[in-house]
């Protein structure tokens, strides 16, 4: 009787292929069966002690061949569509939002504007005290001066990041401006941010 010996689990112990579709038939269509699929079929059979050479073509041929699996298998309905282009140019395209307000820190900021790069998944971070047009400008020394001039920034309708100032600067250097309508649905007709959403959770955490 032969062991191989596995990384993290105990000896298998080494079957034959007549004996390896025995025990998969077992795991599968057994009494205890529930016409699983491939991988799970095959972490089963090696948590039980048991490993042979063609365990993983022997999963396949077993569950193919099972009209149970086949009919009740769940199957993506969605129907195909095109896929959304990304911005092939790095740093070229911006997210831009706010997240706080945050305990005090020192200079009474408590407020944090987030700028992440939709390609690099870049993150640039200004700690403020406020939230005014002036404080958003820092996209000037935190992106154009470090990055390059960029092409767009989407950012959602709050006054700091449709200021005058901003729209003045952004039509002189032909950056266009989004706003993101990607909003997560709260009761009560409201709705935020995925950024203001993910602080939420980490807040809990």
């Amino acid at each position: 009787m032969l062991y191989k010996k596995s990384f993290t689990r105990p000896l298998l112990r080494c079957l034959s292929q007549e004996e390896g579709l025995h025990v998969l038939k077992e795991i599968h269509d057994g009494c205890c069966g529930s016409h699983i699929g491939t991988w799970t079929l095959a972490n089963k059979a090696l948590r039980a002690g048991y490993f042979w050479p063609t365990i993983k073509q022997d999963v396949h041929y077993l569950v193919n061949k099972c009209e149970k699996f086949r009919r009740h298998a769940t199957l993506i309905h969605q129907p195909a569509k095109p896929l959304n282009v990304m911005s092939p140019c790095p740093f070229s395209q911006w997210g831009m939002n706010t997240v706080g307000p945050f305990p005090l820190a020192p200079g009474y900021r408590k407020f944090l504007l987030v700028a992440i790069n939709y390609f690099m998944k870049w993150v640039e971070v200004e700690p403020l005290a406020r939230i005014t047009e002036e404080d958003v400008m820092f996209i000037w020394k935190n992106i154009k001066c470090r990055f390059g001039l960029h092409r767009e920034i989407i950012s959602d309708n709050g006054r700091q990041f449709q200021g005058q100032r901003i729209q003045e600067w952004c039509t002189r250097l032909h950056i266009k401006q989004r706003l993101s309508r990607h909003l997560i649905p709260r009761p009560m007709g409201k709705s935020r941010s995925p950024i203001e959403y993910w602080y939420k959770v980490s807040r809990k955490g």
